[in-house]
């Protein structure tokens, strides 16, 4: 049996099928709501974790470095006083004795200063005009040098000489010792303001390095001294291979252009390149009292951040993928009940419009169902050029069945029938159940009324076959009755009616005339079933 079929819509996209499927959802918008509120508030939350624990810890590691900074400088500050008190005593001692007349008692005495001092590499007195009076480094007898002609070196001595007191100098390669000292000067003047003489103490550079060995450093932190002149006075560590490169010319990363930028702080942080390492870092510097240096520790942007990664960054970035991973399967739950609901939607309308359109005993087509297929099958043959054919079928003497059988055996007897009519008819035929034993055929797509024969031929054979019903086996015969579109009428209600009139008309054929089990109507077939009318089709 055809079934009816539904007006022919464009294929929507993707998004309008889910978004009419969401609609089937009850209280879908708040499902919606509540899904991306979770969603949002998730990211948001660990948005908002990670910055606060990154602020943390940078405050955090800010104050070790500042502590770190905090005892580095407080211990150069002690060596260099030390240092300092240490020449001073020297100085005094050399001015007594009136070192340029006795150059064999001052080398005696620097000797001995030497001997007291580990980390002094070497001790000179040095006249105004650059030559070497005394020196520890020459060995008696071999002339001393006259450093007025070392480019390198007599520029900070001239400076140191024309001002008394303590000096601190940069770090070079010493020519008397052949290795990396920081230079520690003190010059004595005389009456009228002028230099007597100047007296050093180089210092080796790994035992200034030594100033930092007490501290515990981690992995990635530099600490060190830096000039006023930006050039490094110590650092620890010194980078493999580079620690000619990293004395011989000032600094131009940006810890220099904070000291620029901020030349009176006593403290601060800065952040950038660093052009020692060449590498990103943060740090700190603490200004070292009474001394032209800074003390500075820092670590790598890309070190700092990886620990704070593994130490707090881990748990919001897993809190927040499980949360995504829960909100994703919770909408996609929603989506599985979204399918289910529709379905169950559809299944109710289904079956709310089948009980409609349709006989709950037989599955076929009622009386409501069957004029919109009957208009549409009209329209189509109109449309087409075709003949409509509208079959009344009627079980003779059904009453009496009910009554022989009871009304059990009727509605099988109905249920076989109208199963059997479906099998007969073509797949664009329908079949519909008015009620009682009455049923409606329509037979589509004739050309003539001759193509009626075959049809009706194969609906013979298929209902001369027994029926059955517990398991009793139940004689009925039926009659049929036709009407032709346009033929016979233009309206479903007196097409209906007409053929209605033509199966009373085979009802009266006679017990022996078979092929009388179909009439057509003819226009002069009288409305009273109980008179005989013509029109029977040749089987």
């Amino acid at each position: 049996m055809g079934r009816p079929r539904g007006p022919k819509g464009a294929s929507q996209g993707w998004r309008s099928a889910w978004r009419q499927r969401f609609r089937a959802v009850p209280h879908r918008y708040a499902l919606m709501a509540a899904y991306w509120f979770a969603v949002v508030a998730t990211v948001l939350f660990s948005v908002f974790y990670g910055w606060h624990s990154w602020r943390r810890y940078e405050k955090t590691g800010i104050d070790r470095l500042m502590l770190t900074t905090s005892l580095i400088a407080t211990a150069t500050h002690d060596d260099l006083d030390r240092e300092a008190s240490g020449l001073r005593f020297l100085a005094h001692h050399l001015a007594v004795i009136h070192p340029r007349h006795h150059p064999a008692r001052a080398r005696r005495l620097l000797s001995e200063y030497q001997e007291v001092s580990p980390e002094v590499a070497s001790a000179e007195l040095i006249a105004p005009d650059g030559r070497v009076i005394a020196s520890t480094a020459v060995p008696k007898g071999r002339p001393l040098p006259d450093f007025r002609q070392d480019a390198r070196i007599w520029p900070s001595l001239e400076r140191a000489l024309a001002h008394p007191g303590l000096h601190i100098h940069r770090p070079i390669h010493g020519p008397l010792v052949d290795r990396w000292v920081i230079g520690f000067s003190d010059t004595v003047m005389g009456p009228g303001g002028r230099p007597r003489f100047l007296v050093t103490t180089p210092i080796r550079f790994g035992n200034f390095e030594a100033l930092f060995a007490h501290l515990s450093l981690p992995s990635g932190l530099a600490v060190g001294i830096l000039r006023s002149d930006d050039y490094i006075e110590g650092r620890a560590p010194v980078p493999r291979g580079q620690l000619a490169a990293l004395l011989d010319r000032p600094q131009t990363g940006i810890l220099a252009e904070t000291l620029k930028r901020h030349p009176h702080a006593i403290q601060g942080v800065f952040s950038g390149w660093v052009s020692s390492d060449r590498e990103y870092r943060y740090g700190v510097f603490v200004r070292i009292a009474g001394y032209p240096l800074v003390a500075f520790a820092d670590v790598p942007r890309a070190q700092w951040m990886a620990q704070w990664w593994h130490r707090q960054a881990e748990i919001p970035l897993i809190f927040l993928i499980v949360a995504l991973a829960f909100s994703g399967y919770a909408y996609r739950q929603v989506q599985v009940l979204a399918v289910r609901w529709e379905a169950e939607a559809a299944r109710r309308a289904d079956f709310l419009k089948n009980l409609a359109t349709h006989d709950p005993l037989t599955g076929l087509l009622n009386r409501k169902g069957l004029y919109p297929v009957l208009q549409r099958a009209m329209a189509r043959a109109e449309r087409e050029g075709r003949l409509l054919v509208v079959g009344f079928l009627d079980i003779d003497d059904f009453k009496g069945i009910n009554d022989r059988y009871g009304h059990a055996a009727g509605d099988t007897v109905l249920k076989t029938l109208a199963k059997r009519l479906e099998r007969a008819l073509r797949g664009t035929d329908h079949v519909a159940r008015l009620g009682g034993d009455e049923f409606v055929l329509l037979i589509e797509g004739l050309r003539q009324k001759a193509d009626l024969a075959p049809v009706v031929a194969h609906l013979k054979a298929a209902l001369d076959g027994p029926f059955y019903a517990d398991p009793r086996e139940i004689a009925v015969r039926v009659s049929l009755g036709v009407a032709f579109f346009p033929l016979d009428a233009l309206d479903a209600e007196h097409l209906i009616g007409r053929a209605d009139r033509a199966m009373y008309a085979a009802k009266e054929r006679a017990a022996d005339d078979e092929p009388g089990w179909v009439r057509l109507y003819n226009h002069d077939m009288p409305s009273d079933p109980d008179a005989r009318p013509d029109g029977l089709i040749d089987d």
